[in-house]
């Protein structure tokens, strides 16, 4: 199995943008929570933006690791390294929802603190 070097590029890069913007909420986040006299909620889009750097760490191990060996994988260890394969890209999903929760989390506190 051979990855697509383009398109995990694209990820990646995606993956980046997608973690310098959760940063850049967290800090306006944090500005915006000191008008309000709020504190603590500016954290939830930085503990998103911690989960996405997880999901590409465990995406780069997966391509690195896992990619190359099932591209020469007899059939004996076939089964094992898509299992291995499958689990990991089970943990990234659930990563990746972290990463979508704590951001909505962060700004559904902070809109109910800013409307009252």
């Amino acid at each position: 199995m051979r990855p697509d070097i383009i398109a995990e590029i694209i990820f990646m890069v995606a993956i980046l943008l997608a973690i310098v913007s959760l940063i850049i909420f967290g800090i306006i986040l944090k500005r915006l929570l000191t008008l309000i006299g709020g504190k603590g909620i500016w954290i939830f889009p930085i503990i998103g933006s911690i989960f996405l750097i997880a999901v590409a760490g465990f995406h780069i191990y997966r391509m690195i690791f896992y990619f190359p060996l099932l591209s020469v994988a007899g059939p004996g260890d076939l089964f094992d390294l898509i299992v291995g394969s499958l689990r990991l890209a089970r943990y990234e999903s659930f990563l990746f929802l972290g990463a979508g929760l704590f951001p909505l989390i962060g700004g559904v506190l902070y809109y109910s603190a800013s409307s009252k």
